[in-house]
C-alpha cells in the first residue's frame, strides 16, 4: 500500500467508549476565562501516567484492516472488525480470542456493543449492504436489514432500547439517521441528515438529544422525544468524532484536520478555543479516556503516529511515532487502563502507561 493510499484511506467507523462531561469537565482554554480546573477531576485524571504509553501486546488479528473496534461496558468482552468481512470477540484482559462470526460479506464499517453487554449491531461496506445485530453469548444472528445503504455509524441509547443509524443511501445518493427500537428494529424515528454523508451518531446521557456529525462541517441536534430538529452548530470543517458531556449540555468534536472543539449545546457557542492536533496527515481514529481529559488520536502517513492530547491544556501529552502499524481504528477499555488500536497490517495492539 503506497503512502497516499493509506493517507486517503480514512474509516468512519469509531467507537466512542467514553464521554466528556461538564459535571467534571474544566471549561477547556475557555475563550472568556481562563481554564477552570475541577478539584473532584483533576484528582481522578493524573495525566502523567499516560506520559510514557507502549504497546504492551500485539495480535495477529484479522486478514485485513481493522476499521472497527467496540467494548463491551463491563470490559469482559472486546469485538473487532475487518476489510476481511469478519468480526471477532476477544477477551480484552488476555488478548484470547472467543469466536468469530461471519455473515457480511464486505468491510465492516461500524460496531456498537448494547449498554447490557448482550448485543452487538454491526454494519457492512456498499457491497453487502446489512445491519445485523447479534447476541453475542451464543454469536448468532438476531436480525439482519438489508437495503440500498451502507451504515457509517450505530449508536446505542443509554437505555439501550434505541439503536441510531447514520447510513447513506446509494441509491437516493443522501445521508439518512434512523432511529430503531433495539429489540424489535422498527423505525421510530427518521431524520434527513446532512446534503453530505454522515461521519458519526450519538446518544446525550440523558437519552433526549441525538447527535450527527457530518461532512458538510456541520452537527445536527435531535430533540427524540418530539423527534424535531433542536439546532444545527457550523463546525467549520468535516467532522470525524462527536461525543457528548455527562450533563448532555456539551458536546466534543474533532476534524479529520486534527481541530478539537467543545460545543455548548443549549446556546450552539463554542466555548473553547480549538485544540489543534499534532500532524500533517488526515486523522485515522480517535478515542476519549474515561478520564474525560484525554484524547487519543491516531494520524495516516507510511508509518504510525499515536498522540494523547490534554483537552485541559491543548497540550500533546505523549506523542508516539515511530516504525509500527498504522492505527485505524482505537478504544479505551472502560477501566481507563488500556488503549486498544486496530492495524492497517490486520493485528491489534494494546497499549498501557508505562
Amino acid at each position: 500500500m503506497t503512502n497516499q493510499q493509506i493517507s486517503a484511506k480514512v474509516f468512519t467507523a469509531l467507537v466512542v467508549v467514553a464521554t466528556i462531561g461538564v459535571s467534571g469537565m474544566p471549561m477547556f482554554k475557555a475563550v472568556s476565562q481562563p481554564p477552570v480546573i475541577s478539584s473532584t477531576l483533576t484528582a481522578q485524571i493524573p495525566t502523567n501516567t499516560w506520559q510514557n504509553v507502549r504497546p504492551i501486546r500485539t495480535i495477529e488479528a484479522h486478514s485485513g484492516s481493522v476499521g472497527a473496534i467496540a467494548i463491551a461496558p463491563n470490559g469482559q468482552l472486546m469485538v473487532s472488525g475487518s476489510d476481511d468481512g469478519t468480526i471477532k470477540v476477544w477477551n480484552p484482559k488476555t488478548g484470547q480470542p472467543i469466536r468469530t462470526l461471519t455473515g457480511h460479506t464486505d468491510t465492516i464499517w461500524a460496531l456498537a456493543i448494547s449498554p447490557n453487554g448482550q448485543t452487538l449491531a454491526s454494519s457492512s461496506a456498499t457491497n453487502d449492504g446489512s445491519l445485523k445485530l447479534w447476541n453475542l453469548k451464543t454469536g448468532k444472528v438476531i436480525r439482519t436489514i438489508t437495503r440500498d445503504w451502507y451504515v457509517k455509524s450505530l449508536a446505542f441509547s443509554p437505555d439501550g432500547e434505541r439503536l441510531a443509524i447514520g447510513s447513506w443511501n446509494t441509491t437516493a445518493r443522501n445521508a439518512e439517521i434512523e432511529v430503531w427500537n433495539a429489540r424489535t428494529g422498527k423505525s421510530i424515528y427518521s431524520f434527513q441528515g446532512s446534503p453530505q454523508s454522515n461521519l458519526m451518531v450519538a446518544f446525550s446521557p440523558d437519552g433526549k438529544t441525538l447527535a450527527s456529525g457530518n461532512e458538510d462541517s456541520t452537527i445536527q441536534l435531535w430533540d427524540l422525544r418530539s423527534g424535531k430538529p433542536i439546532r444545527t452548530i457550523n463546525n467549520g470543517e468535516a467532522v470525524r468524532a462527536i461525543a457528548f458531556g455527562r450533563d448532555s449540555k456539551t458536546l466534543v468534536s474533532e476534524t479529520y484536520n486534527q481541530i478539537v472543539k467543545i460545543w455548548n449545546l443549549q446556546t450552539g457557542e463554542l466555548i473553547s478555543t480549538p485544540i489543534k492536533d499534532s500532524g500533517t496527515v488526515f486523522v485515522n481514529a480517535v478515542a476519549l479516556h474515561p478520564n474525560n481529559r484525554i484524547l487519543a488520536s491516531a494520524l495516516g502517513g507510511s508509518e504510525g503516529s499515536l498522540n494523547l492530547v490534554d483537552l485541559q491544556t491543548g497540550n500533546i501529552i505523549n506523542p508516539f511515532t515511530g516504525s509500527f502499524n498504522v492505527i485505524s481504528s482505537l478504544a479505551f477499555t472502560p477501566n481507563g487502563q488500556t488503549l486498544v488500536s486496530g492495524n492497517f497490517d490486520g493485528t491489534i495492539t494494546f497499549w498501557e502507561p508505562q
